[in-house]
């Protein structure tokens, strides 16, 4: 083949918390490793667009009880207690190395210890990167998988993939495959997220492997109106009004967003920080002043004047649906293969509810750890029939089409058509089995298309690709979201506001052509009377 040719132990792709995790962890353990990132690793991705909270508690049982007890009901039950427990261990364990050995610069509390239960992202990620290449890996930056390789038994053996600034295609041969690409926010503007555009589950799916949780993957984060900041937190100190000055009774961060989608549908609505004291007010912008930036810039005191306010899709970055996780070490079910961070499922530990900032951070770095040490296990295992294997090409929907090809910038059409789909608020956010069966029809008929006559070629793979990604995605969450005809976490059906107590379980979902779903038992007892 033309253009860059590698043979590695290890493959991980994507740039962000969980990739790099998995490619020190791999390289520690004794693997060779690459590390392919869409973006230039270390600056791309929601994390390293702002801070975030961080699940760390103390190893203190009754602390550790409270941790694990606060989302389980807002997640429907769904969780598993063994998995919180994990990545409660592994989060506390990790951000204390990340303390040890990058002097990371935590602050210190009233009594002089330091806080470790959040991260300032930029800081965070160039760290990452920074031990990432200490540890010997090669990092390939401006360089998006667009494709895995299997071997004729159906085991991962490598990627392919597109080196934007050298504007040549490249290929790595892997003993294992790492996919930390992100979830998907169907390029809605949201900060960090231009990246996430559900790569990693469409190659899983390819490949044959599974997802779960999909209809948990309506996730819209607040911003001022034509900005793309969503950090949440800080709009619990908030009232939001009318545009007519009004309070609008019933909005709120949590519990009350809902609202807020009504009322856009209709009018502005505008947002006042008035209820953060002074002492707050300090507090909030220590810890994330990028939050302010954007106020700032605008020449706005959010504390004393009004803002209007929008929200945008977080999909599956913010939500909990992803790639299904069978083992402990998070590998899929297709041999080879792992996934780690928003690309996997977070169900195992949020249940049906989104994880915010803090949940997620733990499981991209939790997950991070264990697929990166898992893949090093199994390529190592593999030795040198890794580089051996005969490569087979699982890739299709926009590269491999079944039909005549069509214009070779149809993507476009197919982006924005995904969009008009899953962006407004009352098709996903406001879900109701009429407007979902609607949104599903024209979505297939979309991929129908797509599959047949999308073809792009160069650096269009890379946008054709995106455009097939998101297109499933969607299908996915919609296909998922009509099967859970209950009320449930963060899949709320309008046409069924209440909870089902036979539906308590999971929804395991794949397919590409033809989707399918089918109801996983959820064997954790409730630790809680319903």
């Amino acid at each position: 083949m033309t253009g860059l040719d590698l043979t590695t132990d290890v493959l991980v792709a994507g740039g962000g918390p969980a990739a790099t995790w998995a490619a020190l962890k791999a390289a520690q353990a004794g693997a060779d490793v690459v590390l392919a990132d869409k973006g230039y690793c270390g600056t791309s991705g929601a994390t390293a667009s702002g801070g975030t909270g961080v699940w760390y508690v103390p190893p203190e049982p009754n602390a550790r009880e409270a941790a694990m007890a606060s989302r389980e009901e807002l997640g429907g039950y769904l969780a598993d207690r063994r998995w919180k427990e994990r990545v409660l261990d592994q989060t506390y364990a990790g951000m204390n190395e990340l303390a040890a050995a990058g002097r990371y610069p935590f602050p210190t509390g009233p009594d002089g210890r330091p806080l470790r239960n959040g991260l300032q992202g930029p800081e965070y990620m160039r760290r990452m990167r920074i031990r990432v290449r200490r540890a010997g890996a090669r990092i390939l930056d401006h360089s998006p998988v667009t494709d895995l390789f299997t071997d004729p038994s159906g085991a991962v053996a490598g990627a392919r993939g597109y080196r934007r600034q050298a504007g040549e295609p490249y290929r790595v041969r892997a003993g294992a495959v790492v996919l930390a690409t992100g979830g998907c926010a169907f390029l809605s503007g949201a900060l960090g997220c231009n990246v996430n555009t559900g790569d990693g589950a469409l190659f899983a799916a390819e490949a044959g492997a599974e997802l779960s949780g999909m209809e948990f993957s309506n996730a819209y984060g607040i911003a001022p109106e034509g900005t793309s900041v969503t950090k949440n937190a800080f709009y619990a100190f908030a009232t939001f009004y009318h545009e007519d000055g009004t309070v609008l009774e019933g909005a709120a961060s949590q519990g009350g967003r809902s609202v807020i989608a009504r009322a856009l549908l209709d009018e502005k609505v505008y947002c006042r920080l008035d209820r953060a004291d002074a002492a707050a007010r300090q507090t909030m912008r220590l810890a994330q002043p990028n939050f302010f930036l954007t106020f700032d810039r605008l020449g706005v005191d959010p504390f004393t004047q009004l803002f209007a306010v929008t929200l945008l899709a977080e999909g599956t970055v913010r939500g909990t649906g992803g790639i299904r996780i069978t083992g402990d070490d998070c590998s899929t079910t297709v041999p080879g293969l792992y996934a780690a961070g928003d690309a996997a499922t977070r169900e195992l530990i949020c249940g049906g509810f989104t994880g915010g900032g803090s949940h997620n951070a733990a499981w991209a770095m939790s997950s991070g750890i264990w697929a990166g040490r898992g893949a090093a296990r199994h390529a190592l295992a593999l030795g040198v029939r890794a580089a051996t294997r005969d490569l087979v090409t699982a890739g299709g929907a926009g590269i491999r089409p079944t039909g005549t090809p069509g214009p070779a910038d149809a993507y476009r059409d197919v982006a924005t058509t995904v969009q008009g789909e899953v962006l407004p608020y009352e098709k996903n956010y406001l879900r109701h089995g009429h407007r979902l069966t609607a949104s599903l029809k024209a979505l297939d008929t979309t991929w129908d298309e797509l599959r047949a006559t999308l073809s792009a070629k160069g650096a269009d793979v890379v946008r054709a690709r995106e455009a097939a990604a998101m297109t499933a995605h969607a299908r996915w969450m919609y296909t998922s979201a009509l099967a859970r005809t209950e009320t449930r976490g963060m899949a709320k059906r309008l046409d069924f506001p209440g909870q089902d107590p036979g539906q308590r379980h999971r929804l395991i979902t794949g397919g590409l052509d033809r989707v399918w779903t089918r109801p996983e038992p959820v064997t954790t007892p409730l630790e809680v009377d319903q």
